[in-house]
Protein backbone atom coordinates (compact mmCIF):
# COMPACT_ATOMS: atom_id res chain seq x y z
CA UNK A 1 0.00 0.00 0.00
CA UNK A 2 2.71 2.49 0.49
CA UNK A 3 3.60 2.40 -2.97
CA UNK A 4 -0.11 2.97 -4.16
CA UNK A 5 -0.35 6.17 -1.43
CA UNK A 6 3.28 7.17 -3.22
CA UNK A 7 1.70 6.74 -6.60
CA UNK A 8 -1.19 9.11 -5.54
CA UNK A 9 0.52 11.38 -4.15
CA UNK A 10 2.93 11.71 -6.55
CA UNK A 11 -0.17 12.18 -9.49
CA UNK A 12 -1.85 14.72 -7.26
CA UNK A 13 0.98 16.95 -6.90
CA UNK A 14 1.50 16.31 -10.58
CA UNK A 15 -2.17 17.82 -11.30
CA UNK A 16 -1.88 20.60 -8.97
CA UNK A 17 1.04 21.99 -11.02
CA UNK A 18 -0.45 20.94 -14.71
CA UNK A 19 -3.90 21.95 -14.07
CA UNK A 20 -3.20 26.05 -14.11
CA UNK A 21 -1.33 25.33 -17.13
CA UNK A 22 -3.55 23.17 -19.19
CA UNK A 23 -6.36 26.03 -18.05
CA UNK A 24 -4.21 28.78 -19.41
CA UNK A 25 -4.34 27.01 -22.89
CA UNK A 26 -7.18 25.68 -22.93
CA UNK A 27 -8.29 29.73 -23.07
CA UNK A 28 -6.15 30.79 -25.26
CA UNK A 29 -7.05 28.03 -27.59
CA UNK A 30 -10.91 28.41 -27.05
CA UNK A 31 -11.73 25.18 -25.41
CA UNK A 32 -13.96 26.34 -23.07
CA UNK A 33 -17.74 25.47 -22.09
CA UNK A 34 -19.43 28.37 -22.88
CA UNK A 35 -22.96 28.89 -20.41
CA UNK A 36 -26.52 28.58 -22.11
CA UNK A 37 -30.25 29.28 -21.45
CA UNK A 38 -30.86 25.96 -21.98
CA UNK A 39 -29.28 23.24 -19.60
CA UNK A 40 -25.74 24.63 -18.00
CA UNK A 41 -25.31 25.54 -14.75
CA UNK A 42 -22.21 28.12 -14.54
CA UNK A 43 -22.62 31.91 -16.02
CA UNK A 44 -18.87 32.47 -17.31
CA UNK A 45 -17.05 30.39 -19.67
CA UNK A 46 -15.01 27.95 -18.05
CA UNK A 47 -11.71 25.85 -19.18
CA UNK A 48 -12.29 22.36 -20.46
CA UNK A 49 -8.62 20.84 -19.38
CA UNK A 50 -9.59 17.43 -17.64
CA UNK A 51 -8.02 14.95 -20.11
CA UNK A 52 -4.64 16.14 -20.48
CA UNK A 53 -4.52 16.90 -17.19
CA UNK A 54 -5.55 13.64 -15.57
CA UNK A 55 -3.66 11.78 -18.34
CA UNK A 56 -0.36 12.86 -17.90
CA UNK A 57 -0.88 13.15 -14.22
CA UNK A 58 -1.62 9.61 -14.00
CA UNK A 59 0.95 8.12 -16.38
CA UNK A 60 4.06 9.89 -14.60
CA UNK A 61 3.24 8.97 -11.69
CA UNK A 62 3.09 4.56 -12.47
CA UNK A 63 6.41 5.60 -14.50
CA UNK A 64 8.00 7.06 -11.14
CA UNK A 65 6.41 4.29 -9.07
CA UNK A 66 7.50 1.78 -11.65
CA UNK A 67 11.15 3.11 -11.21
CA UNK A 68 11.11 2.18 -7.53
CA UNK A 69 8.99 -1.16 -7.92
CA UNK A 70 10.19 -3.65 -10.13
CA UNK A 71 7.05 -5.57 -9.69
CA UNK A 72 5.34 -2.89 -11.39
CA UNK A 73 7.85 -3.05 -14.85
CA UNK A 74 7.68 -6.72 -14.61
CA UNK A 75 3.93 -6.93 -14.56
CA UNK A 76 3.50 -4.15 -17.16
CA UNK A 77 6.04 -6.67 -19.60
CA UNK A 78 4.51 -9.68 -18.85
CA UNK A 79 1.12 -7.77 -20.27
CA UNK A 80 2.31 -5.78 -22.81
CA UNK A 81 -0.10 -5.81 -25.56
CA UNK A 82 -3.09 -4.97 -23.44
CA UNK A 83 -0.86 -2.52 -21.53
CA UNK A 84 -0.29 -0.38 -25.32
CA UNK A 85 -3.96 -0.93 -26.32
CA UNK A 86 -5.04 0.90 -22.67
CA UNK A 87 -2.48 3.42 -23.80
CA UNK A 88 -3.65 3.51 -27.24
CA UNK A 89 -7.43 3.48 -25.61
CA UNK A 90 -6.89 6.61 -23.00
CA UNK A 91 -5.18 9.03 -25.89
CA UNK A 92 -7.50 8.06 -28.34
CA UNK A 93 -10.82 9.05 -26.19
CA UNK A 94 -9.02 12.54 -24.82
CA UNK A 95 -8.39 13.17 -28.52
CA UNK A 96 -12.17 12.30 -29.19
CA UNK A 97 -13.41 14.17 -25.72
CA UNK A 98 -11.60 17.14 -27.08
CA UNK A 99 -13.05 17.61 -30.41
CA UNK A 100 -16.29 17.08 -29.14
CA UNK A 101 -15.41 19.79 -26.36
CA UNK A 102 -13.93 22.25 -28.56
CA UNK A 103 -16.46 21.88 -32.11
CA UNK A 104 -19.31 19.71 -30.81
CA UNK A 105 -19.70 16.26 -31.89
CA UNK A 106 -23.11 14.72 -32.60
CA UNK A 107 -24.05 11.90 -29.75
CA UNK A 108 -24.16 8.89 -32.84
CA UNK A 109 -20.92 10.16 -33.90
CA UNK A 110 -19.31 10.03 -30.70
CA UNK A 111 -20.85 6.73 -29.53
CA UNK A 112 -18.89 5.03 -33.21
CA UNK A 113 -15.53 6.51 -32.39
CA UNK A 114 -16.09 5.21 -28.73
CA UNK A 115 -16.87 1.78 -30.21
CA UNK A 116 -13.66 1.80 -32.08
CA UNK A 117 -11.70 2.35 -29.14
CA UNK A 118 -13.40 0.15 -26.56
CA UNK A 119 -13.11 -2.60 -29.52
CA UNK A 120 -9.28 -2.01 -29.90
CA UNK A 121 -9.04 -2.86 -25.74
CA UNK A 122 -11.47 -6.25 -25.74
CA UNK A 123 -9.58 -7.58 -28.64
CA UNK A 124 -6.45 -6.59 -26.81
CA UNK A 125 -7.61 -8.70 -23.49
CA UNK A 126 -9.65 -6.40 -21.40
CA UNK A 127 -12.41 -9.35 -21.66
CA UNK A 128 -15.34 -10.40 -19.52
CA UNK A 129 -15.23 -14.37 -20.07
CA UNK A 130 -16.94 -15.51 -17.41
CA UNK A 131 -19.35 -13.78 -14.78
CA UNK A 132 -18.80 -14.79 -11.02
CA UNK A 133 -21.83 -13.83 -8.74
CA UNK A 134 -22.60 -15.65 -5.47
CA UNK A 135 -20.67 -19.01 -6.04
CA UNK A 136 -22.24 -19.84 -9.74
CA UNK A 137 -19.60 -18.86 -12.12
CA UNK A 138 -21.28 -18.38 -16.20
CA UNK A 139 -19.17 -18.74 -18.94
CA UNK A 140 -19.90 -15.55 -21.74
CA UNK A 141 -19.24 -18.10 -24.66
CA UNK A 142 -19.80 -15.79 -27.91
CA UNK A 143 -20.82 -13.42 -25.73
CA UNK A 144 -17.68 -12.63 -24.45
CA UNK A 145 -16.93 -9.77 -27.33
CA UNK A 146 -20.18 -7.80 -27.13
CA UNK A 147 -20.63 -7.96 -23.22
CA UNK A 148 -16.93 -6.67 -22.48
CA UNK A 149 -17.97 -3.94 -25.62
CA UNK A 150 -20.50 -3.06 -23.54
CA UNK A 151 -19.49 -3.20 -20.57
CA UNK A 152 -16.73 -0.86 -21.29
CA UNK A 153 -18.94 1.86 -22.85
CA UNK A 154 -21.48 1.70 -19.80
CA UNK A 155 -18.64 2.30 -17.02
CA UNK A 156 -17.52 5.56 -20.27
CA UNK A 157 -21.33 6.91 -20.95
CA UNK A 158 -22.07 6.84 -17.22
CA UNK A 159 -19.37 8.59 -15.60
CA UNK A 160 -19.87 11.32 -19.14
CA UNK A 161 -23.50 11.51 -17.73
CA UNK A 162 -22.93 12.27 -14.08
CA UNK A 163 -20.29 15.19 -15.03
CA UNK A 164 -22.91 18.06 -14.74
CA UNK A 165 -22.35 19.46 -11.54
CA UNK A 166 -19.52 21.48 -10.50
CA UNK A 167 -16.55 18.72 -8.45
CA UNK A 168 -19.07 15.74 -8.60
CA UNK A 169 -17.78 13.64 -11.46
CA UNK A 170 -13.87 14.08 -9.65
CA UNK A 171 -15.56 13.14 -6.10
CA UNK A 172 -17.14 10.06 -8.19
CA UNK A 173 -13.90 9.10 -10.17
CA UNK A 174 -11.41 9.13 -6.97
CA UNK A 175 -13.32 7.57 -4.48
CA UNK A 176 -13.99 4.80 -7.49
CA UNK A 177 -10.04 4.54 -8.61
CA UNK A 178 -9.16 4.22 -4.74
CA UNK A 179 -12.05 1.55 -4.27
CA UNK A 180 -10.78 -0.24 -7.28
CA UNK A 181 -6.73 0.13 -6.26
CA UNK A 182 -7.68 -1.40 -2.97
CA UNK A 183 -9.57 -4.46 -4.62
CA UNK A 184 -6.41 -5.01 -6.73
CA UNK A 185 -3.95 -4.86 -4.06
CA UNK A 186 -6.09 -7.38 -2.28
CA UNK A 187 -5.51 -9.55 -5.21
CA UNK A 188 -2.12 -9.18 -6.12
CA UNK A 189 -2.58 -7.08 -8.94
CA UNK A 190 0.36 -4.55 -8.50
CA UNK A 191 0.31 -2.71 -12.01
CA UNK A 192 -3.65 -2.18 -11.73
CA UNK A 193 -3.67 -1.01 -8.41
CA UNK A 194 -0.53 2.03 -8.86
CA UNK A 195 -2.75 2.82 -11.60
CA UNK A 196 -5.96 3.09 -9.89
CA UNK A 197 -4.07 4.85 -6.92
CA UNK A 198 -2.66 7.25 -9.49
CA UNK A 199 -5.82 8.06 -11.41
CA UNK A 200 -7.28 8.93 -7.60
CA UNK A 201 -4.44 11.17 -7.01
CA UNK A 202 -5.04 12.93 -10.43
CA UNK A 203 -8.39 13.45 -9.94
CA UNK A 204 -8.43 14.52 -6.29
CA UNK A 205 -5.44 17.52 -7.60
CA UNK A 206 -7.81 18.28 -10.59
CA UNK A 207 -10.55 18.50 -7.99
CA UNK A 208 -8.90 21.53 -5.51
CA UNK A 209 -9.81 23.69 -8.98
CA UNK A 210 -12.86 21.90 -10.06
CA UNK A 211 -14.85 22.49 -6.54
CA UNK A 212 -17.46 24.23 -6.71
CA UNK A 213 -17.15 26.93 -7.09
CA UNK A 214 -14.71 25.57 -10.21
CA UNK A 215 -12.15 27.09 -11.88
CA UNK A 216 -12.08 24.22 -15.00
CA UNK A 217 -14.13 21.44 -15.90
CA UNK A 218 -13.23 17.99 -16.49
CA UNK A 219 -15.25 18.09 -20.82
CA UNK A 220 -15.74 14.97 -22.07
CA UNK A 221 -12.15 14.58 -22.66
CA UNK A 222 -11.40 13.69 -19.12
CA UNK A 223 -14.95 12.44 -17.74
CA UNK A 224 -14.39 10.02 -20.83
CA UNK A 225 -11.07 9.12 -19.98
CA UNK A 226 -12.10 8.42 -16.56
CA UNK A 227 -14.99 6.18 -17.52
CA UNK A 228 -13.05 4.36 -19.89
CA UNK A 229 -9.93 3.72 -17.11
CA UNK A 230 -12.85 2.34 -14.82
CA UNK A 231 -13.83 0.19 -16.90
CA UNK A 232 -10.67 -1.59 -17.54
CA UNK A 233 -9.75 -1.46 -14.12
CA UNK A 234 -12.98 -3.34 -12.96
CA UNK A 235 -12.12 -6.12 -15.40
CA UNK A 236 -8.78 -6.85 -14.13
CA UNK A 237 -9.28 -5.19 -10.57
CA UNK A 238 -12.45 -7.59 -10.49
CA UNK A 239 -10.88 -10.93 -11.43
CA UNK A 240 -11.45 -14.25 -9.44
CA UNK A 241 -9.08 -16.68 -10.84
CA UNK A 242 -7.27 -16.37 -14.35
CA UNK A 243 -11.15 -15.22 -16.25
CA UNK A 244 -13.78 -14.98 -13.67
CA UNK A 245 -14.98 -11.38 -13.04
CA UNK A 246 -16.65 -10.75 -9.85
CA UNK A 247 -19.65 -8.30 -11.24
CA UNK A 248 -21.18 -7.62 -7.94
CA UNK A 249 -18.07 -5.88 -6.79
CA UNK A 250 -17.23 -3.89 -9.79
CA UNK A 251 -21.12 -2.94 -10.14
CA UNK A 252 -21.50 -1.58 -6.50
CA UNK A 253 -18.20 0.82 -7.17
CA UNK A 254 -19.82 2.16 -9.90
CA UNK A 255 -23.83 1.98 -9.09
CA UNK A 256 -24.48 5.89 -8.67
CA UNK A 257 -23.39 6.62 -12.55
CA UNK A 258 -24.82 3.16 -13.36
CA UNK A 259 -28.20 4.11 -11.44
CA UNK A 260 -28.28 8.18 -13.16
CA UNK A 261 -27.47 7.04 -16.83
CA UNK A 262 -30.01 3.73 -16.42
CA UNK A 263 -33.17 6.03 -15.09
CA UNK A 264 -31.74 8.95 -17.60
CA UNK A 265 -32.51 5.94 -20.45
CA UNK A 266 -35.86 5.15 -18.54
CA UNK A 267 -37.05 8.51 -18.93
CA UNK A 268 -35.97 8.85 -22.08
CA UNK A 269 -37.29 6.33 -23.46
CA UNK A 270 -40.57 6.07 -22.06
CA UNK A 271 -41.13 9.44 -22.75
CA UNK A 272 -40.79 9.28 -26.76
CA UNK A 273 -37.70 11.17 -26.23
CA UNK A 274 -34.04 10.47 -27.85
CA UNK A 275 -31.65 8.80 -25.75
CA UNK A 276 -29.31 11.59 -26.81
CA UNK A 277 -31.72 14.13 -25.62
CA UNK A 278 -30.82 16.84 -22.89
CA UNK A 279 -32.83 17.96 -19.83
CA UNK A 280 -32.04 18.29 -15.92
CA UNK A 281 -33.50 15.23 -14.85
CA UNK A 282 -30.14 13.71 -13.71
CA UNK A 283 -29.13 13.18 -9.99
CA UNK A 284 -27.11 16.31 -9.66
CA UNK A 285 -30.45 18.03 -10.98
CA UNK A 286 -32.51 16.71 -8.86
CA UNK A 287 -30.74 17.14 -5.45
CA UNK A 288 -29.93 20.88 -6.83
CA UNK A 289 -34.09 21.61 -6.85
CA UNK A 290 -34.15 19.59 -3.76
CA UNK A 291 -32.29 22.66 -2.25
CA UNK A 292 -28.44 20.84 -2.02
CA UNK A 293 -26.17 23.98 -2.88
CA UNK A 294 -23.09 22.35 -5.10
CA UNK A 295 -20.85 22.04 -2.13
CA UNK A 296 -23.64 19.96 -0.16
CA UNK A 297 -24.30 18.18 -3.01
CA UNK A 298 -21.05 16.80 -3.48
CA UNK A 299 -20.56 16.30 -0.06
CA UNK A 300 -23.41 13.99 -0.19
CA UNK A 301 -22.99 12.16 -3.47
CA UNK A 302 -19.28 11.24 -2.11
CA UNK A 303 -21.09 10.06 1.03
CA UNK A 304 -22.87 7.12 -0.72
CA UNK A 305 -19.77 6.68 -3.36
CA UNK A 306 -17.52 5.48 0.01
CA UNK A 307 -20.22 3.81 1.07
CA UNK A 308 -20.55 1.41 -2.05
CA UNK A 309 -16.87 1.32 -2.60
CA UNK A 310 -16.22 0.32 0.75
CA UNK A 311 -18.88 -1.88 1.11
CA UNK A 312 -16.72 -3.40 -2.54
CA UNK A 313 -14.08 -4.08 -0.82
CA UNK A 314 -15.23 -5.47 2.34
CA UNK A 315 -17.30 -8.20 -0.23
CA UNK A 316 -13.74 -9.14 -1.97
CA UNK A 317 -12.02 -8.75 1.80
CA UNK A 318 -14.57 -11.05 3.17
CA UNK A 319 -15.60 -13.13 0.54
CA UNK A 320 -18.92 -12.24 0.86
CA UNK A 321 -20.96 -10.71 -2.20
CA UNK A 322 -23.82 -9.68 -0.05
CA UNK A 323 -21.83 -6.98 1.32
CA UNK A 324 -21.35 -5.28 -1.64
CA UNK A 325 -25.49 -6.12 -3.16
CA UNK A 326 -26.55 -4.67 0.52
CA UNK A 327 -24.60 -1.73 -0.10
CA UNK A 328 -25.97 -0.71 -3.60
CA UNK A 329 -29.21 -1.44 -1.56
CA UNK A 330 -29.14 0.84 1.25
CA UNK A 331 -27.88 3.36 -1.11
CA UNK A 332 -30.15 3.01 -3.90
CA UNK A 333 -33.08 2.43 -1.51
CA UNK A 334 -32.16 5.71 0.08
CA UNK A 335 -32.41 7.95 -2.79
CA UNK A 336 -35.51 6.44 -4.34
CA UNK A 337 -37.49 6.34 -0.99
CA UNK A 338 -36.43 10.04 -0.12
CA UNK A 339 -38.12 11.32 -3.60
CA UNK A 340 -34.36 12.49 -4.01
CA UNK A 341 -33.99 10.56 -7.39
CA UNK A 342 -35.05 7.97 -9.23
CA UNK A 343 -38.68 7.49 -7.93
CA UNK A 344 -40.48 9.41 -10.84
CA UNK A 345 -38.41 7.32 -13.72
CA UNK A 346 -39.44 4.00 -11.50
CA UNK A 347 -43.23 5.36 -11.10
CA UNK A 348 -43.03 5.54 -14.97
CA UNK A 349 -41.36 2.63 -15.45
CA UNK A 350 -44.19 0.31 -13.07
CA UNK A 351 -46.88 2.21 -15.10
CA UNK A 352 -45.63 0.71 -18.49
CA UNK A 353 -45.11 -2.46 -17.19
CA UNK A 354 -48.41 -2.44 -15.82
CA UNK A 355 -50.26 -1.20 -18.67
CA UNK A 356 -48.39 -4.06 -20.63
CA UNK A 357 -49.63 -6.58 -18.36
CA UNK A 358 -52.91 -5.14 -19.26
CA UNK A 359 -52.93 -5.50 -22.30
CA UNK A 360 -51.93 -9.19 -22.54
CA UNK A 361 -54.83 -10.05 -19.97
CA UNK A 362 -57.96 -8.05 -20.89
CA UNK A 363 -59.87 -10.82 -19.40
CA UNK A 364 -58.87 -10.39 -16.29
CA UNK A 365 -59.20 -6.84 -15.81
CA UNK A 366 -61.64 -5.47 -13.19
CA UNK A 367 -61.86 -1.82 -14.83
CA UNK A 368 -63.19 -2.56 -17.89
CA UNK A 369 -64.48 0.50 -19.79
CA UNK A 370 -62.40 2.85 -17.79
CA UNK A 371 -59.91 4.99 -19.80
CA UNK A 372 -56.87 5.14 -17.11
CA UNK A 373 -54.44 8.26 -17.16
CA UNK A 374 -50.91 8.19 -15.96
CA UNK A 375 -49.19 10.81 -15.31
CA UNK A 376 -45.50 11.73 -14.20
CA UNK A 377 -43.78 14.63 -12.56
CA UNK A 378 -40.44 14.32 -13.72
CA UNK A 379 -39.10 17.46 -12.34
CA UNK A 380 -40.94 21.04 -11.20
CA UNK A 381 -43.32 22.16 -9.73
CA UNK A 382 -45.72 23.98 -12.41
CA UNK A 383 -49.53 23.11 -12.56
CA UNK A 384 -49.87 20.91 -15.98
CA UNK A 385 -52.19 18.99 -14.83
CA UNK A 386 -54.87 21.72 -16.07
CA UNK A 387 -53.03 21.26 -19.65
CA UNK A 388 -53.36 16.88 -19.43
CA UNK A 389 -57.08 17.33 -18.09
CA UNK A 390 -58.19 19.17 -20.88
CA UNK A 391 -55.98 16.97 -23.47
CA UNK A 392 -58.05 14.17 -21.88
CA UNK A 393 -61.12 15.39 -22.28
CA UNK A 394 -60.59 16.19 -25.59
CA UNK A 395 -59.45 12.51 -26.33
CA UNK A 396 -62.47 11.41 -24.56
CA UNK A 397 -64.96 13.85 -26.32
CA UNK A 398 -63.56 12.44 -29.59
CA UNK A 399 -63.19 8.89 -29.26
CA UNK A 400 -59.48 9.21 -29.73
CA UNK A 401 -57.76 5.81 -29.14
CA UNK A 402 -54.73 7.19 -27.37
CA UNK A 403 -53.00 10.92 -26.07
CA UNK A 404 -49.81 12.00 -25.05
CA UNK A 405 -48.46 14.74 -23.39
CA UNK A 406 -44.54 14.95 -23.16
CA UNK A 407 -42.66 18.35 -21.78
CA UNK A 408 -39.30 18.97 -21.39
CA UNK A 409 -38.00 22.55 -20.44
CA UNK A 410 -34.57 21.67 -18.97
CA UNK A 411 -33.98 25.41 -18.50
CA UNK A 412 -36.53 25.93 -15.94
CA UNK A 413 -36.11 22.62 -14.93
CA UNK A 414 -39.34 21.12 -15.73
CA UNK A 415 -40.41 17.92 -17.08
CA UNK A 416 -43.98 15.82 -16.88
CA UNK A 417 -45.27 13.28 -19.10
CA UNK A 418 -48.72 12.02 -19.00
CA UNK A 419 -50.74 9.07 -21.68
CA UNK A 420 -54.27 8.58 -21.83
CA UNK A 421 -55.04 4.88 -23.28
CA UNK A 422 -58.85 3.81 -23.93
CA UNK A 423 -59.31 0.30 -22.92
CA UNK A 424 -60.27 -1.03 -26.31
CA UNK A 425 -57.86 0.05 -29.16
CA UNK A 426 -57.95 -0.95 -32.96
CA UNK A 427 -54.70 -2.53 -34.05
CA UNK A 428 -51.71 -0.16 -35.54
CA UNK A 429 -52.93 -0.90 -38.83
CA UNK A 430 -56.34 -0.05 -38.09
CA UNK A 431 -55.52 3.71 -36.31
CA UNK A 432 -54.23 6.96 -37.16
CA UNK A 433 -51.19 8.68 -35.38
CA UNK A 434 -50.19 12.40 -35.40
CA UNK A 435 -47.45 13.54 -33.64
CA UNK A 436 -46.81 17.44 -33.40
CA UNK A 437 -43.90 19.44 -31.09
CA UNK A 438 -44.81 22.45 -29.00
CA UNK A 439 -42.80 25.57 -28.94
CA UNK A 440 -42.58 28.63 -26.71
CA UNK A 441 -41.12 31.32 -29.37
CA UNK A 442 -38.19 29.30 -31.25
CA UNK A 443 -37.90 27.17 -28.30
CA UNK A 444 -38.88 23.73 -28.25
CA UNK A 445 -40.65 22.31 -25.04
CA UNK A 446 -42.03 19.14 -25.45
CA UNK A 447 -44.44 17.16 -28.24
CA UNK A 448 -48.15 15.36 -28.33
CA UNK A 449 -49.14 12.23 -29.65
CA UNK A 450 -53.11 11.53 -31.05
CA UNK A 451 -53.81 8.53 -31.95
CA UNK A 452 -57.63 7.91 -33.06
CA UNK A 453 -59.19 5.08 -34.75
CA UNK A 454 -59.03 5.06 -38.89
CA UNK A 455 -62.56 5.86 -39.95
CA UNK A 456 -64.25 8.19 -42.60
CA UNK A 457 -66.71 9.21 -40.35
CA UNK A 458 -66.66 12.76 -40.07
CA UNK A 459 -62.87 13.28 -40.27
CA UNK A 460 -62.72 16.25 -41.33
CA UNK A 461 -64.13 17.91 -38.81
CA UNK A 462 -61.94 16.09 -36.03
CA UNK A 463 -58.95 17.70 -38.25
CA UNK A 464 -60.06 20.58 -37.71
CA UNK A 465 -60.88 20.62 -33.86
CA UNK A 466 -57.41 19.25 -33.68
CA UNK A 467 -55.71 22.15 -35.07
CA UNK A 468 -57.91 24.33 -33.27
CA UNK A 469 -57.22 22.23 -30.01
CA UNK A 470 -53.32 22.14 -30.38
CA UNK A 471 -53.18 25.95 -31.36
CA UNK A 472 -54.52 26.47 -27.74
CA UNK A 473 -52.88 24.29 -26.16
CA UNK A 474 -49.83 25.23 -27.41
CA UNK A 475 -51.15 29.37 -26.09
CA UNK A 476 -51.75 27.76 -22.68
CA UNK A 477 -48.48 25.66 -22.60
CA UNK A 478 -46.48 28.79 -23.60
CA UNK A 479 -48.28 31.09 -21.03
CA UNK A 480 -47.39 28.18 -18.44
CA UNK A 481 -43.82 28.35 -19.35
CA UNK A 482 -43.72 32.10 -19.75
CA UNK A 483 -44.91 32.92 -15.94
CA UNK A 484 -42.55 30.49 -14.75
CA UNK A 485 -39.41 32.95 -16.50
CA UNK A 486 -41.05 35.70 -15.52
CA UNK A 487 -40.45 34.61 -11.86
CA UNK A 488 -36.93 33.06 -12.11
CA UNK A 489 -36.02 36.32 -13.64
CA UNK A 490 -37.47 38.68 -11.36
CA UNK A 491 -36.47 36.02 -8.28
CA UNK A 492 -32.34 36.43 -9.83
CA UNK A 493 -33.34 40.29 -10.07
CA UNK A 494 -34.52 40.42 -6.13
CA UNK A 495 -31.35 38.73 -4.81
CA UNK A 496 -28.94 40.70 -7.07
CA UNK A 497 -30.51 43.88 -6.43
CA UNK A 498 -32.35 43.37 -2.98
CA UNK A 499 -29.91 40.89 -0.94
CA UNK A 500 -31.25 42.41 2.56
CA UNK A 501 -34.86 41.48 1.78
CA UNK A 502 -37.10 37.74 1.53
CA UNK A 503 -37.98 37.49 -2.25
CA UNK A 504 -41.44 36.73 -0.77
CA UNK A 505 -42.09 39.35 0.89
CA UNK A 506 -41.01 41.71 -2.65
CA UNK A 507 -43.81 39.37 -4.52
CA UNK A 508 -46.38 39.88 -1.99
CA UNK A 509 -46.31 43.91 -2.31
CA UNK A 510 -45.18 44.19 -6.16
CA UNK A 511 -46.57 42.39 -8.70
CA UNK A 512 -44.22 40.49 -11.43
CA UNK A 513 -42.86 42.61 -14.41
CA UNK A 514 -43.13 45.87 -12.51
Amino acid sequence: MVVQLLALLGSFSTAILLTPICRRLSLQFGLVDSPDTHRKLHREPVALCGGPVVLLSTLLAVCIAGCFVTTIWEAALTRIVPLAALMFGCFAIVLLGILDDRFGIRGRQKLIGQLLITTVLVVAGYQIDTVSAFGAAIPLGYLVIPISIGWLLLTINSINLIDGADGLCCSVGWIASAGFSAMATLQGHWLEATFAASIAGSLLGFLVFNFPPAKVFLGDSGSMLVGLILGALAIRTSLKGPTAVSILGAVAILALPFFDSSMAIVRRKLTGRSIFSTDRGHLHHNLMTKGFGQSRLVVLVSLFSCILAIGAFLSAALNNEFLALIAVLVVLGCLVASRLFGYAELRLLAGRVAHFSNTLLPQFRKDEGKQPKRQYRLQGDRCWETVWDSMAEFADKHDLSKVCLDLNVPWLHEGYHACWNRDRSPDESSRWKMVMPIFTGEKAVGRIEFVGPMTAADSGNLLESLVVFVECLQSEIGAIVHEHELVIGATALDKELLPNLNSETVFATQPIGT
